[in-house]
C-alpha cells in the first residue's frame, strides 16, 4: 500500500514542476512580446522620422524670422545670457520736455 504522506510529497513535487515550467514559458512568451513591440515600434519611428524629413506630412510652415527671434530672445533670458545695459536718466524741464545739453550733441 502506497503512503499518503508520499502522494502529497509526490504531487507537491508535480506541482512545483508544472510551476517551474510555466513560469519559464510566461518568461519566454513575455520576452518574445517585448521583442516583436520592439520591432513595431522602431519601424512606427523610422517611417513617421522618413515622413517628417521627406516632407511626406506637409502642412508644415516655414519658420518665422520674427517668431524664431522672440524665441531666440526668451532662451537667452531663461539661460541668463542676456547682458543688461546700463541706464541714463535724463533730466526733464518743469515743463516735462527733455533738457539738451550741448555736451550731448559734441
Amino acid at each position: 500500500m502506497v503512503d499518503p504522506i508520499s502522494i502529497l510529497i509526490g504531487l507537491s513535487a508535480l506541482n512545483l514542476l508544472a510551476s517551474a515550467a510555466l513560469a519559464l514559458w510566461i518568461r519566454r512568451e513575455l520576452e518574445e512580446s517585448v521583442e516583436e513591440l520592439d520591432r513595431t515600434l522602431a519601424l512606427a519611428i523610422k517611417a513617421t522620422m522618413d515622413q517628417v524629413l521627406d516632407g511626406g506630412l506637409g502642412g508644415f510652415e516655414a519658420v518665422n524670422p520674427i517668431q524664431a527671434a522672440f524665441a531666440q530672445l526668451i532662451q537667452a533670458y531663461a539661460s541668463n545670457q542676456v547682458t543688461t545695459v546700463e541706464m541714463q536718466q535724463v533730466a526733464r524741464n518743469d515743463d516735462g520736455t527733455f533738457q539738451k545739453d550741448l555736451k550731448e550733441f559734441e
